[in-house]
């Protein structure tokens, strides 16, 4: 039997076949775009699975790759220095110049004698960028070659490496570029990348170079169903029933978004829980397990979220009410309609005909130094300012089923 580290891995740097969920969608789309003209841009939230799936469908077909990672660009301030390290290694000894000995003789009466003269001579250096291409493409051989630039999110905002990365994309048309056969993955958070280059006068250049594939999302309801059979009965047998599979599959989702890293946090957690009853899994095991996963990683957005709730206990602590709604809520985007609506649903008997005040606690949400929301000016609806305060809301408050109130998780407890 497997231990619970080889089973579940969230932040392993290989892709662990043993619990990799397929996308075939995503992974269709993404080796057609590899195998066409283009180059590929593959985007999506922080932890659902963008480097897993590149890995897996690249080594699936035997296609040779190399990351450059833009948050060391990012560093360097230069995304040709990372790309240039990434597929030459460190320490590579370089020809920079060489030194020639001239000797002649010399007649005098008496003797005969020598001189040396020695010269030095510069080579003159290749591009960098191009000298990289070479050397990586005689190192590999003939075939297709691939380079992944990761974390794209940490040039986004940097206009001068964006615009460096507009100007490679363009340069690897160049024949100096295309004759080495090197195709380029763009991987990161943000998208609206064309849009971006938009604002520049690269656009069309660089729209007319880039294939946008298909967002990568969380995974669906039946896509942690899965995992969650293969992990806990296939791999480390612990012969859960499929009531028990359903029930740990439906909360893990809820409170993971379905975001891939975090679904594998959670069932390690819960996992090793299981271990510790004996390897016999109960439902109030969930619960441990949701604490144990709140302090794996969750602590700054449990601090923002508590810092928003209502200090003192009140009758109705519509604040309370409003933050837990904004926890049920699927949409990206809040405004005071769509709470109300959601409050109505959940606690009917303290809602009034009147004005609840829920336009000025959305804006009170929305300040501070560590806020909750943020506002869109052109619309005035909200977004929450980072997926994981919904995770924290999602598991650290619960509705009392008599009472209805809603009460927080404590981290002692």
């Amino acid at each position: 039997m497997l231990k619970i580290p080889e089973v579940f891995t969230p932040r392993s740097s290989t892709v662990n076949l043993k619990t990799y969920v397929p996308r075939l969608d995503l992974e269709r789309a993404l080796i057609r775009s590899i195998r066409g003209s283009m180059h590929s841009l593959l985007f999506g939230e922080s932890g659902n699975g963008k480097s897993w799936m590149y890995k897996k469908v690249l080594e699936q077909n035997l296609i040779p790759y190399r990351v450059a990672n833009c948050a060391n660009a990012s560093r360097l301030k230069s995304l040709t220095s990372e790309i240039v390290g990434a597929l030459i290694p460190s320490g590579t000894a370089q020809k920079t110049g060489f030194t020639e000995n001239k000797e002649a003789s010399i007649k005098a009466i008496v003797a005969e004698g020598k001189f040396t003269h020695q010269g030095q001579y510069k080579l003159q250096l290749e591009e960098p960028l191009e000298d990289a291409f070479a050397k990586i493409r005689r190192h590999i051989g003939d075939g297709p070659l691939v380079v992944v630039l990761d974390n794209l999110e940490s040039i986004f905002n940097n206009s001068t490496l964006m615009d460096e990365l507009a100007d490679i994309i363009i340069l690897l048309d160049d024949h100096r570029y295309a004759k080495y056969g090197i195709k380029f993955i763009i991987v990161g958070v943000p998208n609206g990348v064309l849009e971006y280059f938009a604002k520049t006068k690269n656009l069309e250049s660089v729209s007319n170079r880039l294939e946008e594939l298909p967002k990568v999302t969380g995974l669906t309801l039946p896509m942690v169903k899965t995992l969650a059979k293969t992990g806990f009965n296939e791999l480390l047998k612990a012969n859960i029933l499929p009531e028990g599979i359903d029930s740990i599959a439906g909360h893990c989702h809820h409170i993971t978004m379905g975001v891939a890293q975090r679904v594998q946090e959670y069932f390690e957690k819960l996992a090793y829980q299981i271990e510790d009853n004996r390897g016999v899994f109960q439902f109030e095991l969930l619960q441990k397990a949701d604490k144990d996963w709140l302090r794996l990683g969750m602590r700054q957005g449990y601090t923002v979220v508590e810092s928003h709730l209502n200090s003192k206990r009140t009758s109705i602590a519509r604040r309370n009410q409003v933050i837990y709604c904004i926890g049920k809520i699927k949409s990206h985007q809040i405004d005071s309609g769509v709470i109300t609506e959601q409050l109505k649903e959940e606690f009917s008997e303290t809602i009034s005909e009147t004005n609840m005040g829920i336009g000025s606690i959305l804006a009170e949400l929305a300040s501070g130094d560590s806020p909750l929301l943020k506002k869109n000016p052109k619309t005035n609806e909200y977004r929450v300012v980072d997926p994981r305060y919904i995770m924290c809301i999602r598991i650290m408050l619960r509705k009392d089923p008599v009472t209805g109130v809603v009460e927080k998780l404590s981290f002692a407890s």
